[in-house]
């Protein structure tokens, strides 16, 4: 069978939105129906914040397939980051990090963000991030390796050369300090390649791994593999030690008496009692003595002697670290014979920490790994560690006896193995409805067996198979005993070797054969070959009988060339108690280019059966071709900088890689397409020592040949956008989208750290052949919040430093102090209170040393004049506020300033402060095909909306908002920058008018978040919007990112239903401690699902027939300074029966809003008018026209209420209020109904207040 070249899936995303308005609860399992965290896509929604390696901040939400996160550095501020899309999972990469990326230090999962999220290891469920640290041998030798700073060491794994740490989240500053011996990410550098870190770690580290998560795999099949037949010879095991390796064991279940030898557990907080029920079940199955069936369910080996290693917790899931610490316990400490493993995570190449610990201690003790391959199928190259180690006898699934016996189970992971093809599985089980012991204490199920179908279930007979072996051949270490049972198996010709190995498990035929045929015979053949080259790999045969035996050798394969195999024997004649050995050799002209085939080569006895059976395969490598990077600055000489590479005919995960001060890289590479961009540093506009970004862009390199890349500075081209009234840009972003055929969309958002910049500067491209390629500029240009000018000379580099209190709205003349270094010596008697103290960046005086020495002389403002290149902001990586205000000056205007200063240093320097601007400009410019040469964006009136917004909190305070542009290439929200807006004020903002462009505003207060729809705007079009107003109520965002509540198939999802939305299209999400709420989902009065401050509930299974279901939401809230909307309930009635299951239909619900004039502390006129809108979701399923709508009022918090006349009008139901005159709030109860019987019914007490 010819398999062609396929990449890992699901390697890559990107990025963008900020922390979301959905998120979910624990997996709920239960037969029918059964409530879930899944969505229909098989990504789980969810939202959190995960903190990386480096200390940065992400804020994630997964909805509706989409990943989008917001990246900020520990103290919350932005921070440059790439953040890279393909398929399904999201890779953050921060600035910091991509030297150590590029030079394969640092495992790529640490940036992984979904899976950090999925693996609980987001801020709300870890407050440490857990590691794995292998050494290099030098200090592995030297037993000198030391513990970073930050983290504590919790187990030493020698089977790896390494150790399992864990960060502490509050201390991940110190930690990346620690590792990389980088204290400082190089602000204020000394020249624009300073602070470039090797790559290389600290401490004698050699590499971190994320300490991630495996999980358990999940009639009469004894006899289906020939246990009885071997039972009836008299081998049970017996005396033969298996260890176990899952989630504990119930010791108290009759069919383990007399069986366990011993336990421990490697799950922190956990005994060894399995509250999960998987480990009993695996355990069950391997070695089960069927007590509690009268011996009738026992296991397949019922006399071995059990070793149970608690690894997986009691949801079923382990760090590494747990596995690791087990996998050494049972193979040194316990000495176990066998270890079975029915866990794995994700798929790789067998060099991850678990694969190597496998071959390590295989070699070391002579233990036989039995891992199962995984739950993947039915796709390719889908083998999870750690079955993908060579040394792991790695098991598959079949079915059990009855229909399609021994047919490849649909979930059975698939080979080959990722990165070199390499035959995966080995060979295949029973794991389809298999019935083993129960644990008491399973959450599901009762009685004292139950029925569970997984690898899992595959790979403890294989286990007991290889304890009977074992104790008919106790001589035999695990190879031998993986190379017979690989070699004995049944054939099962419809599934080829990558699918289910060498065929199903058959223990009798493994116990009487008197042949064994050596492992797999596989060849990784790497360029460059020759012509005629061979490749030999040979297979040993062991007589074990009295009696020479002579073999008929045959390979048997579909779809392989002719004559890629030969024999150099294929009659072989193996002597008694002997062994004989046969060279397959691979005949590299007959195999195509970047290909791999399998094959089986089955040995036939004298009497026409077959002895043996051995996997064949080749993975012949294909042709390698040289790409040749050349990047050089505008004075001719080298440019170091970041080149991203992307395969974009294949599925692969974008590459990292470092251009080094000689401005070369030389690649070996794939034939294929590619797009190539490299980012530098480059001389900035503004004077010599300010630094731009510079872009080089390849977005299509056809790499038949040999060829090579030139990037020459002198190319660049400034992109600038320019606005209409004086601004500072407050946030930055480049995007590059690349698609091509079916191949997923790669995307790359890059923020770069917008206050080190003054310029941005792109290198144009020709315009793509193949597939699409969008360019885009995304800028935040906020009014200038400061401003300094020295009689006519103005300074605009100046950058408010991060955590700076800011000076008051106005402008205001200060005498301008020079203090030196700013030490407090320099201070001395110096006459700077209530003025402007101006200080040098100082190696000698930290800037936290110098604020409080201006502070301490009583400075107005603190002002830092930078002598290196780029702009400085020395907090960016200190945790705490500045006691005064502090800004800085680039070199060049420094230089000016400095020697504007009247002798001896005192000037009047004119102050303009801005704290929150009173407007701001969100632009987005996209070039489709390649990067023009012409960059500026000077939008004209048509091409600007206006938007003046509101912000009416009912305290005063500070607010932030920010938005979020949508681009039709990516269907994602893309990161922004978060400005300071008052509590209680106005803002005017100016965005791009663009079809092709939606926006995403969300505001937010210190315990409150809203959130609009995504819009587009139309030039010289200007909308309102009102935050944070009256009357909050449960709300859905009418956008395809926050779904509305929805069917597919027979699953119903609650989905983004908010608790505190408002009434002007904003969906909001409280955190505050005094704000719960609680979502019920009910079939009739039946509860099917209920979470209690989360906002998903996902139920599986529901009947197919049209029911009436109900959705619950109750929110209430008890905070100082928030008086309305302290109660609410609402409850939605609809019908459902099952939809297509490739679609989701938003369910019928009935969405109530509501309009009524308040003044900025939410109250409104006792005669004042309310208007009740209610509206269905586009496109809900089974919605119709609104019929009837009732509206009652409460002035006593609904102890008593009062029903109004409602008069109707388009969409709209009008009331007219009549407060009593000592009523201080106005509750509502609404309730509508369609004309197909959908209906609300909504209850807000203390909706509003009263003038």
């Amino acid at each position: 069978m010819r398999i062609p070249p396929s990449p890992r899936r699901g390697l890559t995303v990107a990025v963008a939105v900020l922390v979301a308005l959905t998120t979910t609860g624990p997996a709920v399992s239960a037969e029918t129906p059964r409530s879930s965290t899944t969505s229909a896509a098989g990504r789980p929604q969810a939202t959190g914040t995960v903190t990386l390696i480096t200390g940065d901040k992400v804020a994630v939400t997964v909805s509706n397939g989409r990943t989008s996160a917001t990246v900020t550095d520990p103290q919350g501020r932005p921070t440059g980051a790439h953040v890279m899309t393909v398929g399904p999972d999201t890779y953050v990469y921060p600035d910091a990090a991509l030297p150590y990326i590029a030079s394969g230090a640092l495992d790529e999962r640490l940036f992984n963000v979904n899976e950090l999220l999925e693996d609980g290891y987001d801020d709300s469920h870890s407050d440490r991030l857990p590691l794995i640290v292998t050494y290099t041998d030098a200090a592995a030798r030297a037993r000198s390796a030391k513990t970073p700073d930050g983290a504590r060491r919790t187990l030493t794994l020698s089977s790896i050369q390494g150790a399992a740490i864990s960060a502490e989240h509050t201390r991940t500053t110190d930690f990346w300090a620690s590792l990389t011996g980088n204290a400082e990410t190089g602000a204020g550098a000394r020249s624009a390649a300073d602070a470039r870190p090797s790559g290389r770690l600290t401490g004698g580290i050699a590499k971190v791994w994320l300490d991630g998560k495996a999980k358990a795999t999940l009639s009469d099949t004894t006899a289906q593999i020939g246990a009885p037949q071997v039972w009836a010879g008299g081998d049970t095991g017996q005396g033969v030690d298996v260890a176990v390796l899952d989630t504990g064991i119930d010791a108290a279940h009759p069919d383990f008496a007399g069986r366990i030898a011993a336990s421990e557990s490697f799950v922190p907080g956990q005994d060894v009692t399995d509250r999960h029920g998987h480990g009993t079940h695996v355990a069950s199955t391997v070695a089960g003595t069927g007590a509690a069936s009268d011996g009738k369910e026992k296991g397949v080996a019922p006399g071995a002697s059990l070793h149970i290693g608690k690894v997986l917790d009691n949801d079923g899931s382990g760090q590494d670290s747990w596995i690791l610490a087990g996998m050494e316990w049972a193979a040194r400490d316990q000495h176990a014979k066998i270890v079975s493993m029915s866990l794995g995570g994700d798929p790789t190449d067998g060099t991850d920490p678990l694969s190597q610990a496998v071959n390590r201690l295989s070699e070391e003790t002579g233990a036989l790994f039995v891992i199962a391959a995984g739950n993947s199928g039915p796709e390719a190259y889908s083998i999870g560690a750690p079955g993908a180690a060579d040394a792991a006898l790695t098991v598959g699934a079949v079915n059990g006896p009855g229909k399609g016996v021994d047919q490849l189970a649909e979930f059975s992971s698939r080979g080959p193995r990722v990165g070199d093809n390499a035959v995966k599985p080995d060979l295949t089980a029973p794991g389809v409805d298999i019935l083993a012991a129960r644990s008491q204490y399973a959450p599901e199920g009762e009685g004292a067996y139950q029925t569970m179908s997984g690898t899992s279930m595959a790979t403890p007979h294989v286990a007991g198979a290889a304890a009977l072996l074992a104790e008919k051949h106790p001589d035999w270490n695990g190879r031998q005993l993986k190379d017979a049972l690989v070699g004995t198996t049944a054939s099962t010709r419809q599934s080829s070797p990558y699918q289910g190995g060498s065929g199903r498990l058959d223990i009798a035929a493994a116990v009487k054969a008197t042949v064994v045929a050596s492992g797999s015979a596989f060849a990784q053949v790497h360029y460059p070959y020759t012509p005629g080259q061979t490749v030999r790999r040979d297979v040993t045969y062991s007589n074990f009988a009295a009696e020479p035996v002579t073999l008929d050798l045959g390979l048997v394969a579909d779809n392989i060339p002719d004559g890629l195999f030969t024999l150099t024997d294929p009659r072989p004649t193996v002597p008694a108690h002997g062994t004989a050995t046969v060279g397959v050799i691979t005949h590299l002209d007959r195999a195509a280019d970047n290909a791999a085939y399998t094959s089986q080569l089955t040995a036939t006895g004298p009497d026409g059966t077959v002895r043996a059976r051995t996997p064949v395969g080749v993975n012949k490598e294909g042709r390698r071709v040289k790409l040749s990077v050349t990047a050089k600055d505008r004075k001719g000489e080298g440019l170091p900088g970041t080149l991203v590479l992307k395969d974009i005919d294949r599925n692969t995960v974008p590459k990292v890689y470092t251009v080094d001060s000689s401005g070369t890289l030389d690649l070996s590479l794939v034939p294929s397409t590619y797009t190539a961009w490299m980012y530098a540093d480059v001389p900035g506009i503004d004077g010599t020592h300010t630094l731009g970004l510079g872009l080089f862009s390849a977005p299509e390199v056809d790499l038949g040949n040999d060829r090579s890349l030139h990037f020459d500075a002198a190319d660049l081209h400034r992109a600038a956008a320019l606005t209409p009234q004086p601004t500072a840009n407050s946030f930055m972003r480049v995007d590059q989208y690349r698609s091509n055929g079916d191949m997923f969309p790669f995307m790359d958002s890059y923020m770069p750290e917008y206050w080190r910049y003054d310029s941005l500067w792109a290198a144009a491209t020709p315009k793509v052949t193949q597939g699409s390629y969008t360019f885009a500029t995304r800028w935040r240009q906020i009014e200038r919040p400061l401003t300094f000018s020295l009689g006519s000379q103005t300074y605009e580099s100046a950058v408010v430093q991060s955590l700076s209190p800011m000076l008051p709205e106005g402008s205001n003349r200060y005498r301008a102090v020079w203090a030196g270094n700013g030490s407090t010596a320099d201070f001395g008697r110096l006459k700077v209170r209530g003025q402007v103290a101006v200080v040098r960046r100082s190696d000698s005086v930290s800037a936290p040393d110098q604020a409080a020495a201006a502070a301490k002389a009583g400075a107005k403002l603190l002002l830092i004049l930078n002598d290196g290149y780029g702009k400085l902001d020395p907090w960016a990586d200190l945790p705490d506020a500045a006691p005064l205000p502090v800004a800085s000056l680039g070199t060049d205007d420094s230089i000016r300033l400095r020697s504007g200063l009247q002798w001896p240093g005192v000037g009047m320097l004119k102050v303009v402060s801005h704290p929150q601007p009173h407007y701001l400009y969100d632009l987005v410019r996209h070039y489709d095909g390649a990067i023009p040469r012409s960059l500026t964006y000077r939008p004209g009136p048509g091409e600007l909306a206006r938007i003046d917004e509101s912000f009416r909190d009912t305290k005063q305070g500070k607010a932030v908002q920010v938005r979020y542009d949508l681009t039709v290439d990516s269907g994602l929200p893309l990161n922004s920058n978060a400005t300071p807006v008052p509590a209680q004020g106005t803002l005017t903002s100016w965005v791009t008018a663009d079809p092709g462009v939606s926006w995403v505003t969300q505001a937010a207060v210190s315990d409150l978040s809203q959130q609009d729809s995504p819009r587009s705007y139309k030039g010289r079009g200007t909308a309102r919007d009102v935050w944070f107003s009256p009357v909050q109520h449960p709300r859905l965002l009418d956008d395809s990112a926050h779904r509305a509540p929805f069917r597919i198939g027979d699953v119903i999802s609650t989905s983004s239903i908010t608790a505190w939305g408002d009434s002007a299209g904003h969906a909001g999400v409280a955190w505050a401690d005094g704000d719960t709420s609680k979502i019920s989902l009910y079939q009739g009065d039946q509860l099917l699902g209920e979470e209690a401050n989360e906002r998903i509930v996902t139920v599986e299974g529901v009947p197919t027939d049209p029911l009436p279901y109900r959705i619950v939401v109750e929110g209430k809230r008890d905070l100082p300074g928030r008086p309305y909307s302290t109660r609410t309930r609402t409850e939605w009635g609809f019908t459902s029966g099952t939809t297509d299951y490739r679609v989701l239909s938003p369910l019928p619900l009935i969405q109530l809003d509501y309009a009524v004039a308040t003044d900025l502390s939410g109250r409104a006129n006792r005669r004042g008018a309310l208007t009740v809108t209610p509206s269905h979701f586009k496109g809900a399923t089974g919605a119709a026209s609104v019929r009837t709508v009732a509206l009652e009022v409460s002035y006593d918090d609904g102890a008593t209420w009062h029903r109004t006349t409602l008069r109707h009008s388009g969409t709209d139901w009008k009331a007219s209020l009549d407060a009593p005159s000592k009523a201080r709030f106005t509750s509502l109860r609404t309730t509508a109904r369609d004309a197909n019987g959908n209906s609300v019914s909504q209850t807000v007490i203390r909706a509003f207040g009263l003038k």
